[in-house]
């Protein structure tokens, strides 16, 4: 098998092994991907995206989420963006949110919060802090944060000396800091629970967060939820106050862990080889069914994207990567055998294989998504799993990894909690999952499905006012 090279910019919530072009870039990893993800939220009725470095937010904007000095703005007001950034000729390169709350990450390498504050998870409870906080508040500044992440509740921010920083909800210990309270205020993770070592990546669940350090070990804390920290336990919840070294990888080395990340009581991670893993509830894994040989190019499962390994592609700066092999009828068996789970099927402890060729992984509350890898010159496209019932059925997502028709190439993907925005080369953003908050729509809070493709002009327009007509929104630019 030849080598794969290719070293892309990747921007996301987590941190990878470092090759850093400027203060604030999070990582440069070995991918085939064209697409920076940089917004992966947990909001419920709110659209936010990067532009241009501009926050823009549209939909349900109570809780001070627009960010401009007001505590509601209208959602039949245009998408618009948050000034104070603007103002101050700051460039924001990361997003990430809770459920009502917004962080962001600046090109200085320091961090912003606003929305809610209830428990302090946009701005910490800090004297003056209201309970919504309705323009960005400076919260981590002169650490040189390289990535930032959010649970239902909380917020983290790791540094390049290799720190976890948290704030907000502790019920569940999701501070990692030893302690359950109502909200936790901004501190340092102590680095001795990280076994004395640099953390290097950082990801987040529902009511969890997950760190790995420079020597690949792997820990989690928080709710240990449904098995899924890698330990078959006696009780559906294990409330970890502190990080937990999570031990049965089944033979993954931690080090070629790329993302790790979960939602709403389960864990998954992408390795270096393409592959993802996930452990815990078993209803939000995609692990419906039986893995098959699939086709020559060692792909599970005949629906899956095509990848030449025989080809080599070139981009940037060269890196060899060597990506997953066919699985053997061994490994097959194996896989399937981890697939029954535990409780009678419900939990699945031991990471077990969900899909292959992912470039990106995106979890939050009950599903994922995951970008293929692709040929060269040949778009991406996406796959998503989760929960298939009650208002969700038929929509968003699948009972397994499930190839979705989006139209057009695709370039750029943002999301929430039960809900994602994909854009195609043409500038044109489309809208899947609950409508809530007329996010899709300024007239309707209608849900929507893949097919047929619902086209959020007004998003496009409301761009095209500031940056031109001849703009094209969603390239990255």
């Amino acid at each position: 098998m030849k080598a794969i090279k290719i070293m892309i910019l990747f921007i996301t919530y987590l941190s990878f092994p470092l090759v850093a072009k400027t203060r604030t870039d999070a990582v440069i990893f070995s991918t085939t991907t064209n697409v920076n993800i940089t917004t992966r939220t947990n909001l419920i009725k709110t659209g936010v995206t990067l532009e241009n470095g501009d926050v823009w937010v549209w939909g349900y904007r109570g809780r001070g989420l627009q960010g401009n000095g007001k505590s509601h703005v209208s959602f039949k007001a245009e998408p618009a963006r948050v000034k104070e950034f603007i103002e101050k000729g700051l460039s924001i390169t990361q997003l990430a949110t809770g459920i009502y709350h917004i962080i962001a990450l600046d090109d200085r390498g320091n961090v912003w919060g606003w929305g809610r504050n209830a428990y302090g998870e946009a701005a910490g409870h800090r004297k003056g802090m209201g309970y919504y906080i309705d323009k960005p508040v400076l919260i981590l500044e002169n650490k040189d944060v390289i990535a930032i992440s959010c649970g239902k509740y909380s917020s983290y921010a790791l540094t390049r000396e290799g720190d976890v920083y948290s704030w907000g909800r502790s019920y569940s210990g999701e501070s990692g800091r030893d302690i359950r309270v109502a909200n936790a205020e901004i501190a340092k993770i102590p680095r001795q629970y990280f076994k004395g070592s640099k953390v290097v990546k950082i990801g987040t669940g529902t009511f969890s967060a997950y760190a790995i350090n420079e020597k690949g070990e792997v820990f989690g804390w928080g709710d240990e939820a449904f098995d899924s920290f890698g330990f078959v336990n006696e009780t559906l919840h294990v409330y970890n106050l502190r990080p937990k070294q999570i031990t049965n990888l089944d033979g993954i080395n931690g080090k070629d862990i790329m993302q790790i990340t979960g939602g709403h009581y389960f864990t998954t991670f992408l390795t270096s080889t393409g592959r993802v893993y996930g452990m815990g509830r078993k209803s939000r894994l995609g692990l419906t069914g039986t893995i098959t040989t699939g086709d020559e190019e060692g792909i599970v499962d005949d629906d899956h994207s095509e990848f030449d390994e025989e080809e080599d592609i070139e981009g940037g700066e060269e890196d060899e990567v060597h990506y997953g092999k066919e699985l053997t009828p061994e490994e097959i068996e194996k896989e399937n055998e981890k697939r029954e789970g535990e409780r009678r099927g419900k939990t699945i402890a031991t990471p077990t294989l969900i899909t292959q060729n992912i470039s990106s992984l995106y979890c939050r509350f009950r599903g994922c998504v995951a970008i293929t890898r692709e040929k060269k010159d040949e778009g991406e496209k996406l796959l998503t799993w989760g929960i298939i019932g009650g208002a969700y059925r038929n929509i968003l997502y699948g009972k397994e990894a499930t190839l979705r028709n989006n139209e057009g190439k695709f370039v750029k993907l943002d999301g929430g909690r039960q809900h994602l925005f994909y854009w195609n080369d043409e500038g044109q953003v489309f809208g899947v999952g609950y409508g809530g908050g007329r996010k899709f729509d300024p007239k309707t809070s209608k849900k929507r499905d893949w097919e047929p493709a619902f086209k959020m002009e007004f998003v496009v327009d409301a761009m095209k006012k500031v940056y031109g007509e001849d703009y094209i929104p969603g390239q990255g630019k």
